[in-house]
């Protein structure tokens, strides 16, 4: 899995680092949101978000396999969970990239937020 070990780290991407990050961050979520359309089922109930993993923010998201490969097409998952709860860890995933001051294209290992 993406991000489960240093030896196969996730690569963080901010829309805001330049076109080419914006770009790759625009594309996993609109690949996120066509399969969340297409190809989940409980497509949307009320309260709830589509999340997915890899992140959005990084470079193994939902898109990759059009930059890197088709042999990581649909290489992510997709869910539907209660929105606070995935927009409240979105929050505490871009305060933790802040605070471990996580830069754009850099290396990390699987992120969990604290209960």
């Amino acid at each position: 899995m993406p991000g489960e070990s240093p030896l196969h780290p996730l690569h963080r991407i901010t829309e805001s680092a330049g076109a080419t990050s914006k770009q790759r961050y625009d594309q996993n979520e609109a690949v996120r949101k066509l399969d969340c359309n297409e190809n989940t089922p409980g497509a949307p109930a009320a309260g709830k978000d589509c999340d997915e993993y890899p992140f959005r923010s990084s470079a193994e998201g939902a898109a990759r396999y059009q930059y890197e490969g088709d042999e990581f097409k649909d290489d992510f998952s997709v869910r539907y969970i209660n929105r606070e709860e995935n927009q409240e860890a979105g929050r505490r995933l871009g305060a933790w990239y802040h605070s471990d001051r996580i830069l754009d294209w850099e290396a990390f290992t699987r992120w969990r937020p604290s209960t």
